[in-house]
């Protein structure tokens, strides 16, 4: 099986390779956006016959990523290599993929970029009088679900990011500046925080979080969560990636408590809020909120932020963990 699967892998990426050869695409979703020729107007079928062999290789690499067939053929490549994942609890086959890697039965799993300490000298968080800012640092899947990893990737694929949130949280955690444990919020074996298509919280990591925000912003102590159903997963990383259309059901759960009055609420927020996985109607039984995109939110002059916050009685700042420490925490820099 492993030989068969190695061999039709092999004649994929050929095919790619002749394909990429003859064609470019204009597919506005295709690398070619971020990929340039510096100008290389020749063909590789001329470049084939001249001397410049690193000019004939930058000229290949980037044809085959811009090659018109290019899309459908890694998608095909793609839905067998997962499909070879989703029945195997040790199968490691993966193919041009920078975005995922593959756990047991085809989990998917976000890669990380850099893996860093960071000690936070130059950061400072102004509070804000009359506001509360809710810290919602998301951690990678595999940091939670590493039980569904191949035992390959358990060493390799987990990032350290706990020691700089433990940092984070002990030295800006205080009466106005709540930094919720998320760690602590999804220490469970038993329960899927996850949708297993995706690197994004199931309706049941959203639920839970927001049972401990709930109790901040509406200052109640006991809140009961409870199922309330099933829907389907949006599993949309694994539609984005091209691969098969996984149908998977989860659990629907309900937070029994009824709000008396909507609280005024920014999220500053990424792809965790995208209304997929946090929808308006959910949102509009407890909030008056607003929510703005990190990419809107780094944009603005420290001055107009400040202002902005005053404007809410709670500020949520979300951010997956990894990208937060990158780059994103350099926004509080001084």
């Amino acid at each position: 099986m492993r030989n068969l699967t190695r061999t039709f892998a092999c004649l994929l990426l050929l095919g790619v390779f002749i394909s990429g050869i003859f064609f470019v695409s204009e597919d506005p979703y295709s690398i070619n956006k971020k990929q340039t020729t510096f100008g290389e107007t020749r063909s590789v079928a001329q470049l084939i016959f001249s001397t410049n062999r690193l000019e004939l290789k930058e000229k290949i690499e980037i044809t085959i990523l811009n090659s018109e067939i290019r899309n459908s053929t890694l998608k095909t490549l793609a839905s067998t290599t997962w499909k070879f994942q989703e029945n195997s609890n040790f199968l490691d086959y993966q193919f041009f993929n920078t975005e995922i890697f593959y756990g047991k039965k085809g989990e998917l799993f976000p890669k990380y970029t850099t893996c860093s300490s960071y000690n936070f000298k130059n950061i400072e968080i102004n509070e804000i009088d009359n506001t509360k800012i809710i810290f919602l640092l998301m951690p990678l899947k595999q940091e939670i679900e590493t039980h569904r990893l191949h035992t390959l990737h358990k060493d390799t694929a987990v990032c350290d990011n706990f020691k700089n949130f433990d940092i984070f949280k002990n030295k800006f955690q205080n009466d106005n500046i709540k930094i919720l444990d998320i760690y602590k919020i999804f220490n469970s074996n038993n329960k899927r925080f996850y949708e297993s298509g995706d690197t994004h919280w199931n309706d049941l990591g959203v639920k839970k979080v927001f049972l401990e925000i709930i109790k901040i912003s509406h200052n109640v102590k006991e809140i009961q969560l409870k199922e309330s159903g099933t829907k389907k997963e949006n599993n949309l990383v694994l539609k984005r990636l091209g691969l098969v259309d996984k149908i998977v059901f989860q659990n629907e759960y309900k937070i029994n408590f009824e709000s008396n009055e909507n609280k005024k609420l920014l999220i500053i927020h990424d792809s965790f809020f995208e209304k997929f996985y946090v929808s308006e109607e959910f949102l509009n039984q407890y909030f008056d909120s607003e929510l703005l995109s990190w990419s809107e939110f780094k944009n603005m002059p420290k001055l107009d932020i400040n202002n902005l916050l005053k404007e809410y009685e709670f500020v949520i700042i979300e951010s997956s963990i990894d990208t937060f420490f990158e780059e994103r925490v350099l926004v509080f820099s001084k």
